[in-house]
């Protein structure tokens, strides 16, 4: 089966975009990182990964209906290959999704 390479931001409450390798131009993808830099207190990240056609179908399904937490846990589940900028952000690439992380984030009780 195919393969397609996305780029994107993921923080404590899931994916914040999935972008197709067409659409992410160097530009883009220096956005991302400093998108994700600037919202390291959520633990963002910015991610490359390499997902099947049927992976990445699931993630979008996921994204689409609003579900981000699970899109998230999607994409680590079934991409083939993941790359984050950093060690700092492969540490927080392990603990996300959990909006717990998020100082900011308050009870929805």
């Amino acid at each position: 089966m195919a393969t397609k390479t996305f780029f994107g931001i993921a923080d404590a409450h899931g994916i914040e975009s999935f972008i197709p390798e067409e659409a992410a131009d160097n530009s883009r993808r220096f956005i991302l990182n400093l998108r994700a830099n600037a919202n390291r207190q959520r633990h963002a990240v910015s991610y490359q990964a390499v997902l099947d056609e049927e992976g990445a179908k699931e993630v979008e399904e996921k994204i689409k209906v609003g579900d981000f937490m699970a899109a998230l846990i999607m994409l680590k589940l079934k991409a083939k290959e993941v790359r984050v900028e950093s060690a700092q952000h492969e540490k927080s690439w392990k603990m996300i999704p959990n909006p717990d992380l998020d100082p900011y984030h308050t009870s929805e009780d």
